[in-house]
């Protein structure tokens, strides 16, 4: 199906024109015909896939920043409006104007055209990948397909304000400890290439013997200075190279993704934040009426893990070959066993979806205790660090000092 522009003439003898959506111009004539509508031209609608793509970057993705809240804003009226009875179109076209966000209406406007046109809403959000996610585009396909639009809608305002949720308590739980850390690395940076440095110069004029604390501290300030430029590359460098390794290596991708798991703290904190995605995430798309195979499939890449995404795969062959989830899930170590359970009591009682639920409220609550009691225990530990490096590094300057003062005596 591609939409074409058209210019006909109707029953009374007028020119008219418009956009419509046909398998091919033949189709579109017969289409017409069936309106009453001779066909005098059509044109394809080469351009519109890149307007959409315009759009789709303007508004900079459908998960990330003010446009997780704009679509959150978007769920929040269409649910309204579709419950209350008033047409999709419509409804698309009064979120429209009620959103302040240009990239996002210009994308609503084109949403409204496409479904004028005669394609379906899940179709339409297709064609704008950057603004609208596979889990999106296919809990409002469930719900075309089952008659409730209003309660795909308001499904995903839950899931998307949850993320919201979880997103601000990372966010705020770690912009002061990263304020701090940066502070304390550039401080000693600039301690020992730049300061410590003059010191040197002063104590070796004199000629004053040198105690071993003061001899470590030099030591360390002239591997400093003769690398302070490395360490700069470092500090900029190995985040982007981190940052492109796993977009451009899967095996890189997959290595640092196990690296991150292992660590002592970090490592089962990410995991939960994994598996409260995973359950909230295969949670709505089973209760919308996707099949187990589908769900698993779009959780693969909704989870942000690609060791749990690589698990997943395996659990979807197994289940289409005819094992249940919770067996399938079980030969993997990377579930924990209270999720395992779980699906259990889910399979068991024929609520997988109220089960996954409460796996990720379990998380919910936990989350961000375990994030406040992290970062809690970080930011004294970084404050005693640079206490400790300033105390270390004035015991070495003043104990010459005071060995001078008293050679002078």
């Amino acid at each position: 199906m591609h939409p074409f522009h058209y210019k006909g003439i109707d029953s009374r003898g007028k020119n008219v024109s418009g956009r419509l959506v046909a398998n091919d111009e033949p189709n579109l004539e017969e289409k017409l015909r069936g309106q009453g509508i001779w066909l005098v031209e059509a044109r394809p609608e080469a351009e519109e896939p890149k307007k959409a793509l315009r759009a789709s970057q303007r508004q900079g993705g459908g998960a990330g920043g003010g446009s997780r809240r704009e679509l959150i804003n978007f769920c929040t009226l269409m649910s309204f409006l579709c419950k209350v009875g008033i047409p999709v179109v419509q409804a698309v076209d009064i979120a429209a104007q009620d959103t302040d966000h240009e990239g996002f209406r210009d994308t609503l406007t084109e949403l409204k055209r496409d479904v004028e046109s005669g394609q379906q809403l899940a179709e339409a959000m297709e064609r704008h990948p950057g603004v609208f996610q596979k889990q999106f585009v296919n809990l409002i396909r469930a719900g075309e397909q089952s008659g409730s639009i209003p309660e795909s809608f308001s499904e995903l305002k839950r899931y998307l304000e949850w993320q919201e949720q979880v997103a601000a308590d990372v966010k705020q739980a770690t912009i002061y400890p990263a304020f701090v850390l940066l502070a304390t690395v550039l401080f000693v940076l600039l301690l020992f290439t730049f300061v410590i440095p003059k010191f040197v110069v002063l104590l070796k004029s004199v000629k004053v013997a040198l105690p071993l604390p003061t001899q470590i501290v030099f030591g360390l300030s002239d591997f400093a200075k003769a690398t302070w430029w490395g360490w700069m590359i470092l500090i900029i460098g190995g985040p982007v190279a981190v940052h492109f390794g796993c977009k451009y290596s899967t095996a890189f991708n997959r290595f640092f993704d196990r690296f991150k798991m292992l660590l002592p703290v970090m490592g089962p904190l990410l995991h939960m934040i994994y598996m409260a995605r995973l359950a909230r995430s295969l949670a709505v798309l089973y209760r919308n009426g996707l099949a187990i195979l589908n769900a698993l499939k779009l959780c693969e890449g909704l989870v942000g893990s690609p060791l749990v995404a690589e698990a997943l795969q395996d659990v979807g062959k197994r289940v289409e070959a005819g094992e249940s989830l919770s067996e399938s899930m079980r030969r993997h170590k990377i579930f924990p066993q209270l999720l395992l359970r779980m699906v259990v009591m889910g399979e068991k009682t024929g609520n997988l979806d109220a089960a996954l639920d409460n796996v990720a409220e379990y998380y919910n609550l936990l989350i961000p205790r375990k994030i406040k009691k992290l970062f809690g225990i970080m930011e004294p530990a970084m404050i005693l660090t640079l206490v400790g490096v300033v105390g270390m590094v004035a015991l070495a300057v003043f104990m010459p000092i005071l060995s001078l003062m008293e050679n002078i005596k």
